[in-house]
Order: structure tokens, then sequence, then C-alpha cells
């Protein structure tokens, strides 16, 4: 892949450009006019032990991001900013109620009540032996109020239905990759002058973009070709609520079976070093991609990333649709920790962003 200084917008629309599942959106409104119309509660995939070194604390925040969060954290307890962990990142322009862990090794707690503010609460405290560590999240919840609609009721409601039935792709979203693609642009200009990352938490970011545009970019052939949910022949498939996966050269019954009851999804790439788990079709689709982009393949190679796979799939579990008034929506689900709720929204609506 080879661009020029004329192609600084060249990653810009790249979500917007992905294939759709259903057939295009149903209509049109707006998310986010404020933080309420956009509520996140994290679930946690364990119960902490009430005892230990790491004080838990079960936060409520209202248009704030989870690392300017952890930094009051840390400043409130006096400890420094690495002592605070949290186990996934949370929208900013919305309400969302997340755990964070401080690590206070022999301390009592300070006074966290001291820390409310009409913008952040504290719901709930305890203890646990270790320190919250990323993606140990069972699922979040999310409740989503689109407003100003325009749409057809009955193929909304149809379409719902049917995305609680099979699923959407799992595309990376927005968030990912930074305003108008910035990310990407950036990684690319690093990979190609083969230069140093400024800091470790831009370099983070960079390679996470890098990672999730060539899963995108595979997912999205997957979806032209109607595999996205289905098997093909070398596939590596992962089991349902783990990262751990499969490789099955034979597509029999069972393993059709186990798609319908999404107890397994076909997986994706997450590029770096290893070696692929799959072959056949499969490696040949995927391979057509990185061959495409070697810069960014190269760079991920460079900067020693392992390679890792991702579901192609994410099934929205107890979605409703709810009619708020005749021009108001609002649409819950749960989804897995990594899974975007942008990426079940595009496939029912067109929406603007309102102001916050």
């Amino acid at each position: 892949m080879n661009t020029t200084s004329s192609n600084s917008n060249l990653f810009e629309h790249h979500v917007k450009d992905l294939p759709f599942v259903y057939g295009g959106v149903t209509g049109k409104g707006v998310i986010r006019q404020c933080p309420e119309d956009f509520i996140v509660d994290e679930q946690l995939s364990f119960e902490p032990s009430g005892e230990g070194e790491h004080v838990f604390l079960l936060l409520k925040k209202t248009g704030l991001n989870t690392d300017s969060v952890a930094q009051t954290l840390a400043k409130f307890a006096q400890v420094k900013r690495m002592a605070v962990a949290y186990a996934g990142m949370k929208d900013r322009h919305a309400v969302t109620s997340q755990t964070f862990s401080v690590h206070l090794p022999g301390k009592e707690s300070p006074n966290w009540a001291l820390l409310e503010e009409p913008s952040l609460k504290i719901l709930s405290t305890t203890r646990h032996r270790k320190k919250l560590k990323m993606g140990a999240i069972k699922a979040n919840h999310f409740a989503i109020t689109v407003k100003n609609c325009q749409l057809d009721e009955q193929a909304l409601s149809d379409k719902v239905n049917e995305i609680g039935r099979k699923g959407v792709p799992n595309y990376f979203m927005e968030q990912r990759f930074g305003h108008y693609g910035h990310n990407l642009t950036l990684a690319h200009q690093i990979f190609s002058q083969q230069a140093a990352f400024k800091s470790k938490r831009i370099k983070g970011l960079m390679l996470s973009a890098v990672r999730s545009y060539l899963f995108n970019l595979v997912l999205a052939k997957r979806v032209t070709n109607l595999s996205w949910d289905k098997a093909l022949g070398g596939d590596a498939f992962i089991l349902n609520g783990t990262r751990q996966f499969f490789i099955e050269n034979k597509i029999d019954d069972t393993i059709v079976n186990r798609l319908l009851s999404h107890d397994i999804h076909p997986s994706g790439p997450l590029y770096g070093l290893g070696e692929t788990a799959v072959c056949g079709v499969v490696e040949g689709l995927e391979g057509a991609v990185f061959d495409e982009y070697t810069v960014f393949c190269d760079g991920l190679v460079r900067e020693k990333v392992d390679v890792s796979r991702r579901s192609l799939r994410v099934v929205p579990d107890n979605i409703t649709l709810e009619n708020v008034n005749e021009t108001t929506k609002r649409i819950s689900f749960n989804l897995p920790s990594g899974s975007y709720a942008t990426a079940v929204l595009r496939e029912l609506f067109d929406t603007d962003i309102g102001n916050d």
C-alpha cells in the first residue's frame, strides 16, 4: 500500500464504508444529545474477595473519560498512576458505571466520599487480593436513547429481532481509530519511516488501531461473501465468551449446529508475530489483505506484537426496543468485553451525534 501527502484522510471513512449485513439502516435518529442518552453498566467476570491490598471502587461517572478518573483516584489516594487499574475503557459522552482498583498495601482507605461531585459518584467499595486486569469483564449493559427518529416502525422491530437471533459483524468502531482515522494515518507515517513512537501510550493506541483496521478489512470480506457467521474450510473457531479457539478443516453438522446455537463463532486475525491459525480458503482470504497492507504488517512484526484472534460475530444478549415517545426509541442489550454498541446501532440507524 502506497500513500502520499495528499492521502492524509485516507482512513477517514473506514468505518462508514464497512458493509452492512441487514440491507442498510432502517431510519435516522440522534444519539448522545446528553450523557444520559448513552448508559453503560459494566459487569465484572468475577466477584472481589472482600479482602486484600487492592481497593475496588464501583463508580458512576457522567461525561468523564476512564483515564482521567484513574488519574483523579491516584492523586486523591496519593499513589502513582500505575497503582490504579480498570478492566476497560468506557465512553466519555455517557453515564457509565465501572470498577477501578487502587493498590494500597498496608494502608487504610481514604474517605472516598470526599471525591464525590455531580459527575462522579461512589456506588460501592470493597477489597481484593489482586489488581483489576484489563478485559476482566463478563459483559457491558447498554441502554441507548435515540431521539428525533424518522423510521419504519415495523421494519425496525423486525430487524431488532433478527439481530437478537443472528448477531452483527463484530467490527471495531470509530473510537478505535481516533478522529477522522488519525491513529491509522499517524501509524502509517511512523511505520513507513520506521520511526519511533513518541510515548508508550501513543504506541499502544497506534498498534491497536492498525490491528483493528486489518481485522475489519478481513471481516468486511467475510460480510461481502456472506460467510461472517458461517464456517469456511480452514476456519479457526472461537468458543463463545472466551478467547480460546480451535481449527477445523472439515465442516460437519456438529460445527454448523454449534454456530447456529452461538456456542462458537468464526474468527478473524489480530495480526502480529506468530504462525497463522487458519488454512485453506480462509488463509488465502486473510493473506490477500495482509499482502495489500505490508507497511502495517511489517510494522506490527517489527514492534513484536503477538498474533491473536477475535470473533467475527457478536450476538447482543437480551436486546429490547422501547418506545419512549413518538419520535424517541430506547434500545438495550448486553455485549461481551471488547465489542462495540455502535456496531449494533449502525445496522439500525443512521445516527447523528447530538450536542453534549
